[in-house]
């Protein structure tokens, strides 16, 4: 059985304050007013606590009191709205999104066929007039051209009309009502024309409409497909099962999810922790940098804590499971990508706010034209004429294509300069920001441990590097890559987080090497030997080459520049003065991140959040902006709005430039769609411009756009 098949009561979960929650996946929802027209019927339902769709998504989670079997009720009332909602699965997402998009290239393939035909047979009837065809080959060539146009007007403009009838229905309105009143009425009045032999049909006209509609509908359908898929990037990262060792002994595979707390689990090298608790038994170093953002790898013993996600890079453990797994440190993070993606749905691009106001402006124009050339005593037909033609050069396509123009230019431009746009209004949150938020390993440093200076000792570096090319630990293949002939000793033991050991000869921690502790010192690995003193080699996460330039370039352009980190803050402030940030804090877990971005805000403050870690993830979620990195963390690419080049910080800089400009050329083509229509709309309502001219002058607006566009495909380097 399908899961629409299925009652989607039986979706619901229940929470712990008694109130029942699910999501559902919507389809059919495009702009702002459909996001507006399904959360309000659904609001309208007295049991309904709250309701929240995310258009980048399309999940509507409703919260409610009562029973489960509410759930049907109330995804009933989304229908009736006019669209579709079953339970949110990823499969239907993935299912519904590869649907969508084929139906557009369908329609736009459709309409494109048609239109080409048309306007040759138009092209035809034109030449035809000039040289005095014979009304008889006039008349063939335009029922030949309604029979193309007809059916492919049908087709290709069904989602406008669609979407167009549901917010009628609703009493409101939003851009597809002109669009498919202009179409509609374009053909209709064609076809009149052709029955009562009239010199003058304008379905090339309805058809070249669609086409240059049906285009940037697709490019929106595109941008929002990418940015798709971050909380889903984030649950691959979670443990898909786990052994339990039961009370005779023996171990049994169970979910993960379903892994009780006091549960003693096996986790195996390589592994990953299903859930957060504490070592009972075995010795192991853990890599815990896509979860904590810490690059050295933490020992993990008896007694040592472990969450969930966190990679077994040595021996086997047995971990003591301490909370559900709904509760674990991973599960927290995907909560906190959750909410952060929820609040950003809400965002609205420029040009639907602009659209929503003139829209019925456009409705209110065309009647006017009509009532007016019907006082006059013009006839039906004659007021029709110039009322549609009212509704094309006034069709909010120049205004559609302002924004989406730029974008598909800028982002060739940036994607030339290594850097990738997830996000549809990523440049336009870009260009607004005021604050960068920068994490540390990874983002500001390369994210690997380096030896500062060599040893004064000429014998420590080879004996130190023939131990510790026996191990795969950050700090020993820094010292072997320092002397890469040296070949690695076959009798090295490693002790997991310790050190390593050939004999008397010892290479690792200050404890392992016998030393007295230093809480000071920072990153080191210490070489002891009989008969040698101690040799220490120092370690550090060096900063980008173009970090301190890179935060002076940003400095300049007037922007604020913090540093919050999960390292240890002395080492997070030691890289801040070196690359010029005044204002760092370390040791900060994702939940903190978040609450300062949330705080700053809350300010008013446009923060740009820049990060490369899984624990960066629900920052970069729930900043206004962010950016990853090619060699992040799936997660954290997923959430991001750019993914920027590995090697080059430098690159958020030219992202940055770039959005600035491509603000200024949005803003100009939004000055010249309104000036087209300032000037133009009123011949078009004097009856001075015919429906044909009507739709070849909206599409000169529409191509003023796109070329005035071209300018942002410029990326300073």
């Amino acid at each position: 059985m399908i899961a629409n098949e299925i009652p989607i009561g039986s979706f619901a979960r229940a929470a712990q304050d008694g109130t029942q929650q699910i999501d559902l996946l919507v389809e059919g929802a495009y702009c702002a007013a459909c996001i507006g027209a399904i959360e309000a019927a659904v609001r309208a339902d007295p049991a309904v606590r709250s309701v929240r769709l995310n258009l980048t998504l399309r999940r509507l989670s409703i919260t409610w009191r009562g029973v489960a079997e509410d759930a049907d009720r109330l995804a009933a009332r989304v229908r009736r709205a006019g669209y579709r909602a079953v339970p949110f699965l990823p499969d239907a997402l993935a299912a519904a999104d590869d649907n969508e998009g084929q139906r557009w290239l369908r329609a736009l393939g459709v309409v494109a066929f048609a239109g080409s035909n048309v306007m040759m047979l138009a092209i035809a009837v034109w030449a035809g007039q000039a040289q005095d065809m014979n009304q008889a080959t006039q008349y063939l060539l335009q029922w030949l051209s309604g029979a193309i146009a007809i059916p492919a007007v049908i087709y290709g403009g069904q989602p406008f009309y669609l979407s167009a009838w549901r917010a009628l229905r609703l009493g409101r309105t939003n851009i597809d009502v002109p669009i498919a009143a202009a179409v509609l009425l374009t053909t209709a009045m064609s076809l009149v024309e052709m029955l009562r032999h009239g010199p003058n049909v304008y379905f090339d006209s309805a058809l070249a409409l669609l086409f240059v509609l049906l285009i940037g509908r697709l490019l929106d359908h595109r941008v929002r497909s990418r940015a798709r898929g971050a909380i889903e990037q984030l649950l691959m990262l979670k443990a898909r099962g786990a052994l339990v060792r039961r009370q005779d002994g023996t171990l049994e595979a169970v979910p993960a999810d379903q892994v009780p707390v006091g549960a003693l689990v096996l986790i195996r090298p390589g592994e990953r922790g299903p859930a957060d608790g504490v070592v009972e038994h075995g010795i192991s170093s853990l890599d815990g940098s896509i979860v904590t953002g810490e690059t050295m790898p933490v020992l993990a013993r008896p007694g040592s804590p472990l969450l969930a996600g966190m990679l077994n890079g040595g021996g086997a453990l047995e971990l003591r499971v301490s909370v559900p797994a709904e509760q674990s440190h991973l599960a927290e993070i995907v909560r906190l990508v959750e909410q952060a993606e929820q609040k950003r749905g809400k965002v609205m691009l420029l040009a639907d706010r602009v659209t929503r106001i003139w829209t019925p402006v456009i409705h209110l124009l065309a009647l006017g034209t009509f009532i007016g050339w019907m006082l006059t005593g013009h006839g039906i037909f004659a007021a029709l004429v110039a009322s549609v033609s009212v509704l094309i050069i006034s069709c909010p396509c120049a205004l559609g294509l302002a924004v989406p123009t730029v974008q598909v230019v800028s982002t060739g431009a940036l994607m030339r300069a290594g850097v990738l746009l997830r996000s549809g209004d990523a440049l336009e949150r870009l260009a607004e920001v005021d604050r960068v938020v920068l994490d540390k390993t990874g983002t500001v440093t390369e994210g690997k441990l380096q030896l500062i200076a060599l040893p004064r000792d000429p014998d420590a570096g080879p004996i130190a590097a023939s131990l510790a090319g026996a191990s795969l630990h950050p700090a020993a293949r820094a010292i072997a890559a320092c002397f890469p002939h040296v070949p690695p000793r076959l009798d090295v033991v490693e002790t997991p987080g310790e050190g390593l050991a050939a004999g008397k000869i010892r290479l690792g921690s200050r404890a392992f090497c016998g030393l007295d502790p230093d809480p000071l010192a920072g990153t080191e690995v210490w070489l002891t030997r009989p008969n040698a003193p101690p040799v220490c080699f120092p370690m550090a996460d060096r900063a980008r080459a173009d970090a301190a330039a890179t935060v002076a370039g940003l400095r300049s352009a007037g922007l604020d520049i913090r540093l919050l980190s999960g390292d240890a803050p002395d080492e997070v402030q030691r890289i801040a003065r070196e690359v010029g940030i005044a204002d760092a804090c370390g040791a900060l877990r994702p939940a903190a991140k978040l609450a300062a971005l949330e705080t700053w805000r809350g300010e008013g403050h446009k923060v740009l959040m820049v990060g490369d870690g899984l624990n960066d993830a629900p920052s970069l979620a729930g900043a206004t902006i962010s950016a990853s990195f090619t060699h992040g963390a799936s997660a954290s690419q997923a959430a991001a709005d750019l993914i920027l080049p590995g090697e080059k910080l430098g690159a958020l800089l030219v992202a940055y430039r770039c959005a600035r400009r491509a603000r200024g050329i949005v803003r100009q083509n939004f000055a010249a769609a309104f000036l087209y229509n300032l000037v133009l709309v009123p011949f078009a309502m004097a009856g001075l411009v015919t429906p044909l001219f009507a739709a070849i002058f909206m599409s000169a607006s529409s191509l003023t756009v796109t070329l005035n566009a071209l300018r942002a495909g410029r990326a300073d380097r």
